[in-house]
């Protein structure tokens, strides 16, 4: 298996190991500047948001369509979308399209990812979530968590960059493999393939 068809899988395989990390990252808030450093305020943050939707998974006083609710009420502050979509083209596949391209290839793809990660909030069952220390460079934070299954341990590591004093995410590295570069090797598949019209229209197939 090749380095494409490996990310091709990591990448089929990100909304069911990252169901509790990113839905918790989803009810983030941003978090106003404090004398704290980087780090200390995106541990902080991760750590309480994630903590408060473990507790809200285990509640049994809310039906699935109402936690899906509250997800949606409050993601798009909370993840740059439209930055992580325009990160998984790159450079030059962004630059091919017209502007209107460009509004619908976010369209689809922040569509797909939302529908994605609420499919799979109903496989939690109780997974446990470390945390490691973050670290800061050129200004943003990456933050280790840990999620533990019956099987292994799996590093999940969130990418933050800082803006209007607060913190966004951009990033989400799985083991080691980039969200951002997995969907890239994909994208650029397609397109050195195919036409913008073929990436279209594999956007819109069911989300597995």
């Amino acid at each position: 298996m090749n380095r494409t068809e490996i990310e091709k899988s990591k990448i089929k395989f990100f909304p069911m190991v990252t169901v509790i990390a990113v839905v918790a990252l989803l009810f983030a808030t941003a978090l106003p500047a404090r004398s704290a450093s980087p780090a200390t305020e995106v541990e902080t943050l991760l750590k309480q948001k994630i903590d408060a939707i473990l507790s809200m998974l285990d509640s049994t006083n809310l039906q699935e369509t109402e936690k899906k609710t509250r997800i949606m009420e409050i993601i798009n502050p909370v993840i740059d979308f439209p930055l992580m979509a325009k990160l998984t083209l790159g450079k030059q596949n962004w630059g091919r399209l017209s502007p209107e391209e460009r509004d619908t290839f976010i369209d689809l793809f922040v569509g797909r990812l939302k529908r994605s990660y609420l499919d799979k909030t109903t496989l939690y069952s109780g997974q446990k979530v470390g945390y490691g220390q973050a670290a800061v460079q050129g200004g943003k934070v990456s933050a280790p968590t840990y999620l533990y299954t019956e099987e292994k341990k799996i590093e999940v590591v969130y990418k933050f960059y800082p803006v209007n004093g607060g913190w966004k995410v951009y990033d989400v590295e799985i083991d080691g493999v980039s969200f951002i570069k997995s969907y890239r090797a994909q994208f650029d598949e397609i397109l050195r393939n195919g036409t913008v019209d073929d990436l279209f229209a594999e956007l819109r197939k069911p989300v597995d």
